[in-house]
């Protein structure tokens, strides 16, 4: 393991304490905001994704591996964030400024 060696230098105990807090507590509101609507952080199915979507299964392969749609791996099962899929969704519905 490598250490790391940090050094501070001009900023008073006060003024590094003030930084500390404001970087936490901004880290605290984007976490709140995410429990907030606890529906989007649900792992869905292939399949409920697919039908989300309303599209084939082959095209919900196609899209994840062209990295349209992020999927992540559980074992041998593969598995979507709602929250993201909507986000991708969002994403593919923009058409190009003419």
């Amino acid at each position: 393991m490598a250490k790391e060696i940090l050094q501070i230098e001009n900023i008073n105990a006060n003024d590094f304490k003030n930084e500390i807090v404001k970087d936490v507590t901004q880290a605290l509101k984007g976490y709140a905001t995410t429990l907030q609507n606890p529906d989007n952080e649900i792992l869905l199915t292939r399949e409920e994704t697919a039908k989300m979507l309303s599209v084939s299964l082959v095209t919900l392969w196609s899209w994840t591996k062209d990295d349209i749609i992020p999927a992540y791996r559980i074992g041998n099962k593969v598995r979507y964030k709602k929250a993201e899929v909507l986000t991708a969704l969002q994403q593919m519905n923009k058409f190009p400024a003419q």
